[in-house]
Formats: structure tokens, sequence, C-alpha cells
């Protein structure tokens, strides 16, 4: 009777591997894919198995096993493998393998075939951190790729976060995410969008599983929410934590803030009665805190460049203020706390803030923990907020511009992190002024001076142009208004006016064929300067709501000299659009026989809108569109 027993438990032993076995060699083959995950897709994450031990407050294991197939070109990207490392974080195990369509090994790479290389960029003078990886061209698609490795990091201040869906047009066929914490440290969960992607969760003191299956690739609408709003997420942070080295414990921003005050920031301000006495000087006769933060912020932007340095702790400790001081450069930190130091030493109040930078995105103020990429300083002054971009050498004073405008910050203070947010530019502040002469003439030439005042974020968008090359800014007025052929560029004369924040642009053109001649009659475009070029897509199916992500308000203003011997017939009626985006109008008037006046305004305001609203949102700009590319006849007298 044993035997038999022992017999059955073989053979249901052989039939669970074996069929585990086939189930793996069909997961690998590429040639028969559930069309619901190939539609859309560039590739699809077949299956994604990360799991994460918390070992202690100075250890955190990470194993990774994913396979993903390629379907076309535009998805090499999701199969590309590779693992960081540093002085902090040790690669155990790393390898991966290369499948044709039909499952059938084409290349195997072991960690010795990895490529290694520093990771490194343009403004970084030195980095301590590593990257292994490896290059496959296919000679066919699609393809699979299978990838392992482990990772053992002693900085536990970051917990990898689960997000199964890294992009648009990638399919998601399984993933699973596996917390586990033998050592029952304190541990707390962030969960977002779950319950839409119907995931499974399992939770126990020592273990934590998320699982998803089955998610078709998403497509990207224009003008939508940021893809990390829609998908699942889970954030994982622990209350006791290292940081290279450096142990920490926060359960919320306050205490967090409180930490990274006491552990990164205080004590590194120190300056020498030298630079004190000679800043002392520069604001001596400066009669308010406005006034005594400009006069240093400028001081420090002649004195400083950036320069970024990643070594250990000093990825996210500044540099002291001193060997700023002394050498003159240093990263965003670095000149935070620099510019931190000499305002302090005038009795100033700032505080080192931490935020994310770049594309618009707020620190989660909902989860405390190590986040963000960029750092700017907040000086409070009476009941307005100053922010100052410290890295930059070019921008204004309390100008921040797109770069961090309107998102949630945390300003580190030695009482704790507070949640602030930053300056939002209204519409009305994001101004472009558009003014025109302009000379038509009989052979259909046509030549202007232009005149342009960009202020708030308009400022932002348009004053780089003063840094490129005569040649260059030629080339750049030619694309602006590509829509003018046979386009001249002559004299440019560009003005910075960094107190008032005001861009002012003078710029001759000429065009040697601007009118269309029919006839007797000339046909020409009454608006030269201010075309809307956007062309928004139509979709059947509009899946998320609309996002317009920064208002502003464009005006133009044209004197139009008629060309000799040609008058003008009827002029179009006044044309105004009002929306709950925004407001346009466009009108044409006699000023008399030979000359016309050019007016135009647009308005466009910032939200979020219900889907159902794209589509009116489209038809108002396509309408803005066909009428600013509008003719009119001039006849001849």
């Amino acid at each position: 009777m044993l035997q038999k027993i022992l017999l059955v438990s073989v053979v249901l032993t052989l039939f669970y591997v074996e069929q585990n076995s086939a189930q793996d060699d069909l997961r690998l083959q590429a040639i028969l894919l559930d069309s619901t995950l190939t539609k859309n897709a560039n590739a699809i994450v077949r299956s994604e198995e990360v799991t994460i031990e918390i070992k202690s407050i100075n250890s955190v294991v990470v194993k990774t096993k994913r396979i993903v197939t390629v379907l076309n070109k535009y998805g090499d990207g999701y199969a590309d493998c590779c693992e960081y490392y540093d002085p902090n974080r040790k690669i155990k195990k790393l390898e991966a393998i290369v499948y044709d369509s039909f499952g059938k090994e084409v290349k195997k790479y072991k960690k010795k075939d990895f490529k290694d290389r520093s990771v490194s960029d343009n403004s970084s003078l030195v980095r301590d951190d590593r990257i292994k990886y490896f290059e496959y061209t296919p000679l066919n698609y699609p393809y699979t790729l299978a990838f392992e490795s482990e990772v053992e990091n002693s900085t536990t201040a970051f917990i990898k976060y689960w997000k199964p869906i890294l992009a648009y047009r990638l399919s998601v066929e399984k993933s699973i995410y596996k917390i586990l914490n033998p050592s029952k440290i304190s541990i707390r969960y962030r969960e977002t969008n779950l319950e839409e992607y119907s995931v499974e969760t399992n939770k126990s003191n020592l273990e934590t599983t998320y699982k998803v299956f089955n998610i078709p690739a998403k497509l990207p609408e224009v003008c939508s929410l940021p893809l990390n709003d829609m998908i699942p997420m889970v954030k994982v942070a622990l209350n006791e934590f290292s940081l290279k080295g450096v142990k920490g414990f926060a359960k919320d921003w306050k205490s967090m803030g409180k930490w990274q005050y006491e552990n990164l920031v205080s004590g590194r301000d120190k300056l020498s009665e030298t630079t004190i006495e000679k800043v002392t000087e520069l604001v001596s006769d400066a009669t308010t805190t406005k006034e005594k933060a400009k006069r240093i912020y400028n001081y420090v932007q002649n004195k400083t460049r950036y320069i970024g340095i990643q070594l250990g702790i000093g990825g996210w400790m500044p540099m002291l203020a001193e060997d700023v001081d002394r050498l003159g450069y240093g990263d965003c930190k670095a000149l935070t706390n620099y510019t931190k130091a000499l305002l302090g030493s005038q009795g100033v109040k700032s505080y080192y803030t931490v935020v994310y930078a770049n594309e618009r995105r707020d620190i989660d103020s909902e989860f405390a923990s190590m986040q963000g990429n960029h750092v700017i300083l907040n000086i409070p002054d009476e009941e307005e907020d100053l922010w100052l971009e410290c890295t930059n050498q070019t921008t204004p004073f309390n100008f921040i511009g797109d770069f961090t405008d309107n998102r949630d910050v945390l300003v580190i203070t030695p009482e704790g992190g507070t949640i602030k947010r930053t300056k939002k530019y209204e519409p009305e502040e994001n101004i472009l002024h558009t003014t025109a002469t302009v000379n038509l003439e009989v052979d259909r030439s046509m030549s202007a001076t232009v005149k342009r005042v960009s202020q708030g974020l308009e400022y932002d968008w348009n004053y780089n142009i003063q840094f490129e090359t005569p040649k260059d800014q030629k080339l750049y007025y030619k694309e602006f208004w590509g829509y003018i052929n046979n386009l001249e560029i002559g004299k440019i004369n560009l003005n910075d006016n960094k107190d008032d924040i005001k861009f002012k642009e003078d710029i001759e053109i000429s065009c040697v064929s601007y009118a269309k001649k029919v006839g007797n009659r000339l046909l020409i475009s009454p608006n030269l300067f201010s075309r809307d070029q956007i062309n928004l897509p139509k979709y059947d199916t509009r899946k998320t709501p609309l996002v317009i992500s920064r208002g502003y308000v464009n005006t133009d203003e044209y004197i139009i000299n008629l060309p000799d011997g040609y008058m003008v017939g009827n002029l179009p009626e006044k044309k105004s659009i009002e929306t709950v985006f925004g407001s346009y109008s466009y009108e044409l008037e006699k000023i008399d026989d030979k000359q016309l006046k050019f007016r135009r305004f647009l308005k466009i305001i910032d939200g979020t809108f219900p889907k159902e609203k794209y589509e009116e949102y489209r038809k108002f700009r396509s309408e803005i569109k066909k009428i600013d590319k509008s003719r009119i006849a001039l006849k001849q007298q």
C-alpha cells in the first residue's frame, strides 16, 4: 500500500513539474498571444515577479523575474534589462535570455556578459553609481526576453514601488509584487487605483502580496492626466530606515522633515567672516527683506555655476557652504544651501525645499518618504512666499517658471517638514503682447517691424532665445513663423528686463511673396504673427479627462499699410468665441483707405475638465486655427 502511495506521489509531482514547464515554454513563445493583449501594444509583460525582503533597517533584497515579449521595434525599450549599483547596492545575480517567436533560445547573458559603465550626465562632475546592462539588436519580431536579478541594498530609505504599467502601449499579462518582512519592521503603504484594475491583495504581518492580470495596453491621449495618476501603484516606506549609512525615523512629513534637517542640512551653513562682511556691505542700504534677498540672489548667480556631485550621502546632503563659496560651484543642494547661508548671515530666514522639477509632479502630501529630484529655496516674507531657483544663472529673482511652479513641495524647517504649494501663474499673468507695423507692396511683398513683450510663463517660454547665436535666432523665428513662405529675418533686438520680468523682442522681417494675386485682387491673411498651430486629434471614445496644464493670454495689434492702388472692400464682422476653456476674438478695423488695424485676443484657462468636454475644446481650438489663417481681398482702385 505504501509503495502505491509513493508511486502516485511521484507521478503527481512529475505531472506538476511537466505542467509548469509546459506553461513556461508557452510563455516564452510569441506565436500564440491573446489578442486583447496585442491590441495597441508594442510589447507585453508576460510575467513579472518582484519580491522585496526587508531583512533589517540596513538591508533590503530585491529579486526580480521578468518575461517580456517585444512585438515591434517600438517595443525594444521595454526589453532593456539593467541594474544599478554603488558602494551601498550590490548586484548578487544578473542574467537574461533572449528567445525567438517559437520559444527557442537565441542568446544567453550571464552577469559577466553585461556591460558596465558610470551613470553619468552632462551636468555632473562626479558620481559613484554605475549600471550593468546589455545591448541586443533583434533580427526578427516578435521575440521574448527573460530577465532575472537579485540586488541587495544597505540603503532602505527607498523601497521599490509597485508600478505594473510602466508606459503606454505596454500590456501586462501578469504582475506580482511581494513584500517579505521577517524582521517585522513598521511599514507604511500607499495604494492608488487598485480597485479599477481588480488588483488581488493578500496581507499579513510577515508578507504582503499584490497581483494583477491581463491589463490591455493603454493609448496616450493629448491633454490628459499623467500616466501615474491613472495606473495601479503601491508605494512603500519604512518608519525606520537607513540612507547611505545614516539612520532615520519618519512616520509623517513633520518627522521626515525634521530628520532631513538634523541629518542632512543642519550645520552646513558656516561662512567665513570675510564673506559675511562682503555680503553685509552688499545689503547695507537695503530696506526690505525682499530687497536683501534679491541682492544676495544676484550675488550667487554671478559667483557660482551649477555642477552635479553625486557621491555617497552627498547625493542627498549639500556641500558645505564655505566650500561652495571657495570653489564657486555646486549642485542644486549645494547652491540652495549656500544661498540660505548667505541670507541667514543677514538675518533673513529661508528654508531648504525639496521638489519634483521639470514635469509637474507633486510631493505626495499623504505619504511621507524620500521623494523629489531637485531643491529650491523658500523665503516666507510676511504674507508672500518667495521662491528662488538657485541653480540657474539667468532666471530672475523670485521667478521659478514652469520648472517648479504650482506643485506641492516639502519645506524643511528646524521644527520639521511642512507641505507647501509653489506659485501658480494665473492666465492673466502669462501675457504675450504682439504689435506690428506691416507694409504691403504692389509686387506682393511684405515688410514689417514686430514687437513682442512676454511676461509670466510666456517670459519663461521665450527669454532663452537671447542666449542663442544670431544665426540660430534667425532660424528660430523662421521656424516659429514657418507658415509664411520665403520669410527673411532682418535685425533682431532683444531686451531682458529681469527687474520687471519682461522680455522684449524687436524683429524686422520681410517676404517677397506674402500676398497672393488672383486676377486684379490681392489676397492676404491679416494675422501674420500669432496663428494658432495646434491640431488636436479626434477620438471616437475619449477615455481620460481633459487637462489644460497652464493658461495664458495672447493679445495682438497690427497696423497694416495697404499697397498703392489697392483698397479694401467690406471687412468681415468681428468674430468672438466664449467657452469654459477661454475666449477668443478677431477683429479688423478700417482706419482709412490706406490702413487697416488688426486686433486679436486669446485667453486659455487652465484646469481639469470631464472627458466629455474634450471634443468641445478640440472644436474651439480648430475654429481658432481656421479664423487665424482666414484671408481678405484687396481690390485695385
